[in-house]
């Protein structure tokens, strides 16, 4: 499943010109990640999680204390399982925004 996940995680990026850093596949990827939209380049954070509970940790102990009220407006965070879409909305908890695609959608 890892490797499943490797390279949906890594054909999104492509497609959607999120930088991948070079630490990116040296742990076995999960299903949830987490995009910095708040760089020039969106850029993929090079860790991964199972756990929704692990993925709001992270946020609230390094993100937050960095990114402040503007943490909604500066990283998406992707299901590639169940290819959904969240949104960190505080108190440990994320809500679902939607969908998304990991092909490109101009070309569907």
């Amino acid at each position: 499943m890892a490797k499943r996940y490797q390279s949906l995680i890594e054909e999104y990026c492509a497609l959607h010109s999120v930088a991948v850093p070079p630490g990116f596949g040296r742990n076995a990827p999960s299903r949830y990640v987490v995009i910095r939209t708040d760089f020039t380049t969106p850029k993929l954070v090079a860790t991964t999680w199972r756990k929704v509970a692990d993925v709001v940790y992270y946020i609230e102990h390094f993100l937050v204390p960095e990114l402040g009220d503007s943490i909604s407006q500066s990283v998406r965070i992707l299901d590639f399982k169940e290819r959904r879409e969240f949104v960190y909305v505080g108190e440990r908890r994320l809500r679902e925004t939607g969908a998304f695609s990991i092909s490109d959608e101009r070309n569907e």
